[in-house]
């Protein structure tokens, strides 16, 4: 009897095989009642359906999203009122940003470094990664305190003119004005006005013409140490306007260079050493700076030494 319905509900489960109109639903059926080794088949094809999904609509869609960064999309700390050019554009355009993903696992040190490179860039302090492929930098800028005075003969001016243009610069700055930051660093010159270089200091070294590019040392330490005494002095502009630092002395023979200053009112003032340089028995940038700004000096005389003991210059 138990033989016969084995028999039986076999027979009608076959038919039912043979005349079931829904292939799908019997294929899922043997799958299931397959051993345990076939079921690894179901994550295969989990993994095989992701994948074309993914390269049919949403690699399009995550390529238009987050392609590359978007310049309009990055935040820079506000510049000072030097930096006229926009300074966002100049980076993006400059380096490879354009291949730079907002999901690539280096885009903020990639940031970071792109930014630094700038010429008006001190430092890049931080990069914040926001939502929606935003970014935000706060950068440190670099402050032009003084501006180099291109001064010589027409002669030398011309030679530096025809070399310019043998490199592909523009000859414009033989005789114009170079901003400097207080490292002696070319800044650049892009939008600045003749009206700005009348408001900073003026360094003037005669026949000399910078080695560097912008946002690079200038190259000549007398230059850079003028820079450095630069930015001392800019410091305490609105108590006393100094015009102009130049170079005394044969700079072969004197291993610090040694400054003079030039006050607004044309006296002429002999400063020393660098701040921080000072030779043994010369005062210290301190000392020389208080009694400039009490006007404790005669014209012509040396801050370097006691006001007392100061001789004017000849």
């Amino acid at each position: 009897m138990g033989g016969f319905i084995q028999g039986r509900y076999g027979r009608m489960a076959k038919q039912s095989e043979q005349t079931d109109h829904r292939p799908i639903r019997s294929i899922l059926r043997r799958l299931i009642l397959a051993p345990a080794a076939w079921s690894l088949i179901w994550p295969m094809l989990l993994l095989i359906g992701s994948y074309v999904a993914y390269s049919r609509w949403y690699a399009e869609h995550f390529a238009q999203a987050y392609g590359s960064v978007d310049p309009q999309s990055i935040t820079i700390s506000p510049p000072h009122q030097y930096v006229r050019t926009d300074l966002v554009a100049e980076v993006y355009d400059e380096t490879r940003l354009t291949e730079l993903s907002p999901v690539d696992r280096s885009v903020t040190a990639k940031l970071a470094s792109a930014f630094a490179s700038h010429p008006w860039v001190k430092h890049v302090h931080r990069v914040r990664k926001l939502p929606s492929g935003k970014f935000e930098l706060d950068l440190d800028y670099r402050q032009p305190v003084a501006a180099f005075h291109v001064t010589g003969g027409e002669k030398w001016k011309q030679m530096i003119a025809e070399h310019l243009k043998s490199l592909g610069y523009p000859v414009s700055d033989v005789n114009g004005y170079l901003p400097l930051d207080g490292e002696g660093m070319l800044l650049p010159t892009a939008g600045l006005t003749y009206d700005d270089a009348m408001e900073l200091i003026h360094i003037e070294v005669w026949e000399l013409y910078p080695t560097g590019n912008e946002g690079t040392p200038f190259g000549d330490r007398r230059v850079e140490s003028a820079a450095l005494l630069a930015k001392l002095l800019s410091a305490v502009r609105d108590q006393i306007r100094i015009a102009k630092i130049t170079v005394s002395g044969d700079s072969r023979l004197n291993l610090v260079p040694q400054l003079e200053i030039t006050t607004g009112d044309n006296t002429h003032l002999f400063w020393g050493s660098p701040p921080g340089m000072e030779q043994p028995r010369e005062r210290d940038a301190r000392a020389k700076l208080t009694d400039l700004l009490s006007g404790n000096f005669v014209p012509g005389g040396d801050l370097s030494i006691a006001a007392g003991n100061s001789p004017p210059l000849r």
